[in-house]
């Protein structure tokens, strides 16, 4: 397993830039650490000048990009120069409780509407430049899974409270509701236009849905723990286990064709598939990434660890001949890697301090697909 060290920035960095840049008055300093394999942590400041970023300890260097990026890198820890990101857009999501933050969003492809929900049972609607549009009410739980139907109109939820259901993003309304798990929902899928649903839940079942008639098509007893995450392809349904395993399932023949790691193992928070490259990708509770190909499914390819926080959400960036995958922490990180051998760390995105990552989504650009990600801070942000 490859362990990767890494550099932590304050989140806040570019106020700091920025004020030196306009030659504010006063001392411009922010806080960096730098965490590598087998040797203490190292934390230390930053002072911002007008035109240079001046280190406080010789062993991390500084370089400004942009007001937006900057450069950070620790030679003498072994750790490599990375791009560090802040924020392009902010979105507040000033409905949802700043408490509880944002639990679950999605956003509209390429990115016009956001949809978030928290811990008071109920979604918001936004304009993805923070105008409020609508409030869905309806569920009696927290909230754990959103995501639009690819019309844009159409909102799919799921909560602590066992129900699905269906909303118009439009007019507030909620004409379906899906009942039939008997443990809290933890994630949802769409299936081409938006048809057919799955879902997954702490009562270790995976269902497929029929919207149109409101019923349960099929249910796939995965686990006798909770399914923490699922991944829908049209070659594959994979669902990331609480008892340590990731369930590969065929959905046109309905039968399980794969099972990657063991009960007993770290459990399963996130997972995803890259189905060009033929790759499961899941996201363990202890940190580790772990990586395997379905053509030699007795072996792992390849795993690593960037620290020892949960991995709460992954997503796929690009299926390349270099697959590249967005990972998600509980302890705040968020970055780019791509799935060579040895694993490279692309980018990291700075916004949430410590605050765990509960949702990623990509959307597309025309210069390189937006990242838009949100923590326990009622913000969604994009990089």
């Amino acid at each position: 397993m490859q362990v990767l060290g890494y550099i932590a920035v304050q989140p806040d960095w570019p106020i700091d830039v920025t004020n030196a840049q306009n030659k504010v008055e006063g001392e411009h300093k922010f806080w960096v650490s730098a965490y590598a394999p087998s040797e203490p942590s190292l934390h230390t400041s930053v002072r911002a000048t007008a035109d240079a970023l001046l280190v406080d300890d010789a062993r991390i260097e500084a370089s400004l990009v942009s007001s937006r990026q900057l450069h950070l890198s620790s030679p003498s820890l072994s750790i490599p120069r990375c791009v560090y990101t802040a924020p392009s857009r902010t979105v507040a999501c000033t409905q949802i409780a700043r408490g509880t933050g944002v639990r679950a969003f999605d956003v509209t492809q390429p990115g016009g509407l956001i949809v978030a929900g928290g811990d008071d049972g109920a979604l918001d609607v936004y304009e993805t430049h923070g105008t409020h549009r609508v409030r869905l009410e309806g569920h009696i739980g927290d909230i754990t899974s959103c995501v639009f139907f690819p019309s844009g109109q159409v909102v799919l939820s799921g909560a602590t409270d066992m129900q699905i259901k269906i909303w118009s993003a439009c007019d507030g309304t909620n004409p379906v509701t899906l009942v039939g798990h008997t443990g809290a929902i933890t994630d949802l899928c769409i299936i081409g236009v938006g048809k057919r649903v799955v879902s997954a839940a702490k009562d270790g079942c995976v269902k497929v849905w029929e919207c149109g008639t409101s019923s349960c098509l099929h249910t796939y007893e995965v686990s006798v723990d909770a399914v923490n995450a699922i991944w829908y392809d049209e070659s594959a349904l994979v669902a990331a286990c609480e008892d340590g395993r990731v369930v590969v399932i065929d959905p046109a023949e309905q039968v399980i064709k794969a099972v990657f790691g063991k009960k007993g193992e770290p459990p399963m928070r996130s997972v995803a598939y890259d189905a060009r490259n033929h790759l499961v990708i899941g996201g363990r509770a202890d940190g580790v990434v772990c990586v395997w190909d379905m053509n030699n499914p007795d072996g792992m390819k390849l795993s690593f660890r960037r620290g020892n926080a949960s991995v709460s959400v992954i997503r796929l960036v690009s299926q390349s001949t270099e697959p590249r995958i967005c990972v998600g922490t509980e302890d705040g990180q968020l970055y780019t890697a791509a799935l060579s051998d040895p694993v490279t760390v692309i980018e990291d995105f700075v916004a949430f301090d410590v605050n765990p990552i509960s949702q990623i989504r990509i959307t597309p650009s025309a210069s390189r697909p937006h990242i838009w990600a949100a923590a326990q801070d009622s913000r969604v942000c994009m990089f």
